[in-house]
């Protein structure tokens, strides 16, 4: 019996993307029952080669960058993948990519699928891209999730939340957390140092990718409020993966107007290699976005020993727990105030990292690929 799993995709960075590549680290160190296909571009596998120890169970299937491209991809993954899995005798396929072939059930191949993301019902006007683009790209995710033999999201908020959106019967849904890349618990002197940035100046950083539910803005805003009205002499470090060229336009304009020279600092599409660092030496980790299913970045900030701040919204508090100081990202006072609170009271920044480090362990890696695996391994 073989199951195949689908990381052809994008080439952008994005939490998708680090998912597949996480996965892929672990895997090799999980003793497997039955045989494994990993279909997967290029310039994916050139990220974790290096990383991966050979597992006799585990074929990788390199395909051309060019489905990188969503378009050729779909049209990949619906016409002619399909056929692929069925003259190599798959009989199950794990899609953590958000859509699955729609004509398996034909072939009779199971697919378990994997939603990382409620945006295009939850919060659909606020998605990068154009209209039509957009509302295929639902259309094509609801049809994916109703066609699945199971359905794999991120949290138990996740899973209620698209309960209700879709009407799905629970029992075709599991909950499986994500799990932090191992690099964020490797010796920090193996990890990259951005030349040109002082690590030792006083900096606020947030992750995350250019898009409207990231709420950037605000941030923006409650940063303007803390160095004027406050007077804090601290820098604000955005690292983007910029998905949404307006939206980027727009926070340009607004720090032209609003900012001198060197009070914000912003790094796009760097290499995830830079994070560790830049987490280790921050004063502190703010992240605003309305819309999660898990949120990785305030892991790996807490594995790193900084002080979070977050949103309140969709799953945040499920997945960060106690190790986290929460305000309403539409609040521009309170993500002030919750910055400033955090910068200048000692007993909650230990009680924080405290806390923070308590939390990573319900998130162990291992486990969360093994659970991964047996579920797929056991479906009928």
């Amino acid at each position: 019996m073989t199951i195949a799993i689908d990381f052809v995709g994008t080439n952008l960075g994005s939490g998708t993307k680090t998912y597949n590549i996480n996965f892929c680290n672990e895997l090799t160190s999980i003793d497997l029952t039955q045989n494994i296909k990993i279909f997967i571009c290029r310039n994916y596998f050139k990220e974790i080669e290096r990383e991966i120890n050979e597992n006799n169970q585990i074929e990788y299937i390199i395909k051309p960058n060019f489905l990188s491209i969503t378009f050729l991809r779909l049209l990949w993954m619906q016409f002619i993948f399909p056929f692929q899995l069925k003259l190599m005798g798959v009989t199950k396929l794990y899609s953590p990519m958000n859509f699955s072939p729609l004509i398996t059930k034909l072939l009779n191949i199971k697919v378990i699928l994997c939603l990382h993301s409620n945006l295009p019902w939850m919060y659909f006007d606020l998605m990068p891209g154009n209209l039509v683009r957009n509302l295929i790209t639902r259309k094509m995710m609801e049809l994916s999730i109703k066609s699945c033999d199971l359905l794999i999201v991120d949290s138990h908020f996740a899973k209620k939340e698209i309960i209700e959106v879709l009407k799905l019967d629970q029992k075709k849904i599991e909950v499986v957390y994500l799990n932090i890349n191992k690099k964020y618990f490797s010796a920090i002197d193996n990890i990259k140092i951005i030349k040109n940035f002082n690590y030792e100046s006083k900096y606020i950083l947030s992750v995350m990718s250019c898009v409207k539910y990231h709420n950037i803005i605000n941030l923006l805003k409650a940063y303007r409020k803390l160095t004027s009205d406050l007077d804090f002499d601290i820098k604000l470090v955005l690292v983007l993966q910029i998905l949404d060229k307006n939206y980027f336009l727009e926070i340009e304009k607004f720090i032209k107007s609003n900012f001198t020279e060197n009070q914000i600092v912003i790094f796009s599409n760097l290499s995830s290699d830079n994070l560790p660092n830049l987490y280790r030496y921050a004063e502190l980790y703010v992240f605003t976005s309305y819309c999660e299913v898990f949120g990785l970045t305030s892991l790996e900030a807490m594995s790193q020993k900084t002080p979070v701040v977050i949103s309140n919204k969709s799953s945040l508090p499920e997945i960060n727990g106690n190790a986290a100081i929460y305000f309403d990202p539409d609040d521009i006072n309170e993500i002030t105030n919750s910055l400033e609170m955090t910068l200048t009271d000692k007993s909650l920044r230990k009680k924080l990292i405290e806390e923070g480090i308590a939390q990573l362990k319900k998130y162990n890696s291992k486990d969360n690929i093994k659970k991964t695996i047996r579920i797929i391994e056991n479906i009928n």
